[in-house]
């Protein structure tokens, strides 16, 4: 498990909080690009590269395009969850479960993260598990995800 972290991570916390490496985001940022929409991000669908999403819109085309070649992962933020309350953050899980969803159907690859700030907002490999089977998927395919980061970090 695997996980993208804000603060510089010590050498004794990954084992803590179950994950295998965290990598600090400052060192790690020119291999994840942003995109507002899916149709901007199907431009890296033939490179090696983390894609964060600004909005999750319900584009099938794009994500049938970025699916098929197999290179490009969405990166999935999951603090914009955790440090949401209320109708904002029920309209982005009902919106990330439905991305989700297309991602599973067609086999588009993604992992989540949760960007903590410092120690104390860092969740446990096994927390943000749980939070992905709340957006519709199994465990297989959270742990899977998980462990889908080093791969685009190399």
């Amino acid at each position: 498990m695997f996980n993208i972290v804000v603060f510089p991570p010590e050498k004794n916390d990954s084992p803590d909080h179950g994950y295998e490496k965290l990598y600090e985001y400052s060192k790690i940022k020119n291999k994840i690009v942003t995109a507002k929409n899916l149709g901007e991000a199907a431009n890296y669908k033939n490179k090696k590269i983390l894609i964060a999403l600004e909005d999750y819109a319900f584009d099938e085309g794009a994500i049938k395009i970025i699916a098929e070649k197999k290179k490009s992962c969405f990166l999935i933020d999951l603090s914009k969850i955790i440090n949401s309350y209320g109708t904002p953050r029920a309209i982005r899980m009902a919106r990330l479960r439905i991305f989700l969803k297309l991602c599973v159907k067609y086999g588009a690859y993604y992992t989540f993260v949760d960007f903590a700030k410092d120690e104390f907002e860092l969740r446990s490999a096994r927390e943000l598990m749980h939070i992905c089977l709340l957006l519709g998927l199994n465990l297989g395919q959270a742990k899977f995800a998980l462990k889908m980061l080093p791969h685009y970090l190399q």
